[in-house]
């Protein structure tokens, strides 16, 4: 009869194990990249500056130099300046995620290969226009931009990824 409990108890234990590394989705994983959660642009088609364009992420309505934070723990991969989403960070996730923040400040607090926690402040939300006079990106001011890239690399609505948050 002990032997039976033992068993029962093992087999119990081992479903709760197998049970919650199949339920840890990525929707439980991400944390919003800002304080600010109110979004000006939503993931998809959209129309601006005169054209109708494919918006591979969410934009939040954050004040210039208003704190930035990382979505979930990972490593800085990337950081720069593109003509899209001006100055970036770029995170890789242990679920193979990447995590992307446009329309940074000129200064960067974080390097590549840096390790960041979940909530870690990585940068601040920079202004529509740098220093030197160039567009921080495609924008209408300031704000910032999230995108999520998905083990596939293909970005994906971050609003599905946070919405039980």
């Amino acid at each position: 009869m002990q032997n039976l409990i033992k068993i029962f108890f093992f087999l119990f234990f081992s479903f709760l194990i197998i049970f919650q590394l199949s339920n840890n989705s990525t929707s439980e994983y991400f944390e919003y990249p800002t304080e600010y959660t109110d979004i000006s642009s939503s993931y998809g088609y959209r129309d601006i500056f005169d054209s109708t364009s494919f918006h591979n992420g969410i934009d939040f309505l954050a004040p210039q130099n208003s704190k930035v934070f990382a979505c979930a723990s990972g490593i800085v991969v990337n950081l720069g300046f593109s003509n899209s989403f001006g100055n970036y960070i770029v995170i890789k996730h242990s679920n193979n995620y990447y995590s992307l923040y446009g329309h940074l400040s000129e200064t960067f607090i974080m390097n590549i290969g840096d390790y960041v926690n979940a909530k870690e402040h990585i940068a601040n939300v920079g202004p529509k226009y740098l220093s030197n006079g160039i567009l921080n990106g495609l924008t209408t001011g300031p704000h910032l931009h999230f995108t999520i890239y998905n083990e596939d690399g293909n970005t994906i609505n971050p609003k599905d990824l946070l919405e039980n948050k």
